[in-house]
């Protein structure tokens, strides 16, 4: 990822608008190398220019870790405060009534409105367009397995029946890891045990980390094998045969 990500026409939508005023945002204040750079920062440094170039909508965490910086003040925040929020709780560590948080909450709500618009959309277009029909499976065992280890993980937190507070706005995807439609890649089974542990004290968060990575492993390598039997058992294949 460049240094100078490319710069977003505001003129186009309101995706590459938001990510034009988020860039105005950070204008002579600390550059993004120098966040990415923090030892509290969980995202990499080419998300974070990437969530300025407006080409996609930026994960809530990556959004969140550059309004901490630009639009909060960490510094201002109460280290005593606490939230379940674990992507936007340093908002609540600002002191009432503070410019900083008040600003912060704006940017907040604006993203969430921004992440719901763009959900619709993609929805929408989905339904329009009408793909050839891919190879049917059913899921598998061993992704049925991965499944059932990350809800224990998950009803150990106590928010089994609140993903929202646990995972805030991830939590749509990580709806889509329990129903099966998904595997999680490595980068977002460690941010699941890193959310979970905060809500699971003994939780030994590089054993768990790898133990679900194996499983989801394990579980892609099974749907890799399920579409191959079912692509070779398909009327078209046997009619080449």
């Amino acid at each position: 990822m460049p240094a100078r990500p490319r710069i977003p026409d505001p003129r186009k939508g309101a995706l590459e608008k938001f990510a034009f005023d988020l860039r105005q945002l950070g204008v002579g204040k600390v550059a993004v190398s120098w966040i990415a750079a923090q030892e509290d920062t969980k995202v990499s440094r080419p998300a974070l220019y990437a969530a300025l170039s407006g080409t996609r909508l930026p994960q809530g965490m990556t959004v969140s870790t550059l309004l901490r910086w630009w639009a909060g003040n960490p510094d201002e925040e109460n280290p005593d405060a606490r939230s379940r929020d674990p992507i936007w709780g340093w908002i609540q560590r600002l002191p009432a009534g503070h410019d900083a948080r008040t600003q912060a909450t704006e940017w907040k709500d604006r993203y969430l409105r921004l992440s719901r618009a763009e959900s619709k959309r993609r929805s929408a277009k989905n339904r329009s367009w009408k793909p050839t029909p891919p190879v049917r499976i059913d899921t598998p065992r061993e992704q049925h397995l991965m499944i059932e280890q990350i809800k224990d993980l998950i009803e150990r937190t106590g928010l089994s029946q609140d993903m929202w507070l646990l995972f805030g706005p991830e939590a749509l995807r990580i709806e889509r890891y329990l129903s099966g439609r998904m595997i999680p890649d490595g980068v977002s089974i460690s941010q699941i045990v890193k959310r979970c542990a905060e809500f699971i004290p003994d939780l030994h968060r590089k054993d768990e980390s790898r133990r679900l990575y194996i499983a989801a492993e394990i579980a892609r390598r099974a749907r890799v094998r399920e579409r191959r039997i079912a692509r070779n058992a398909s009327p078209a294949r046997r009619g080449r045969g």
